[in-house]
């Protein structure tokens, strides 16, 4: 009896040299290593959905501050200007570097969209907005002049 018991092997050798318990210990591996990549994917997923919605999202500030600046050139007639450039960029500078001096600084597009003029404050009268322009030419070394409205 004693003979037998050491000829029969135990239950986990015969697991363990089973080829279908291999099998089933690749396959549970393969799941585990296919569940990891669908979560690295989504987490992927989710990363460019954020970027996407911050890209959309400056792009509605974009336009929103683009409305706002035609609706002051609609609706003040009279701008006293300190800068005018050809570039939008060197315009949307210059004009925080005014809001920066504690001015209300906006961008005025002129002749069909070719200049971009810095307006440092608006006036809804002529009036207003020449006797306020000593004091832009003050600050700005001469180089401010007043738009009047069409």
């Amino acid at each position: 009896m004693a003979a037998l018991l050491l000829l029969i092997p135990s239950c986990k050798f015969m697991e363990s040299i089973n080829p279908f318990g291999k099998k089933a210990r690749a396959m549970e591996s393969l799941q585990k290593q296919q569940e990891a990549f669908r979560v690295a994917d989504s987490i992927k997923v989710a990363a460019q959905k954020v970027e996407d919605e911050k890209a959309r999202q400056a792009e509605l500030e974009r336009e929103a501050a683009e409305e706002q600046v035609s609706l002051v050139a609609s609706t003040s007639k009279h701008h006293i200007i300190v800068g005018s450039f050809v570039n939008r960029a060197y315009a949307a500078s210059w004009s925080d570097h005014c809001r920066g001096m504690g001015y209300d600084a906006n961008i005025i597009e002129w002749n069909d969209g070719r200049w971009n003029l810095v307006s440092a404050k608006s006036f809804a009268t002529l009036r207003g907005a020449y006797d306020e322009l000593p004091t832009f030419m003050a600050s700005f070394d001469m180089q401010a002049w007043v738009l009047a409205g069409r």
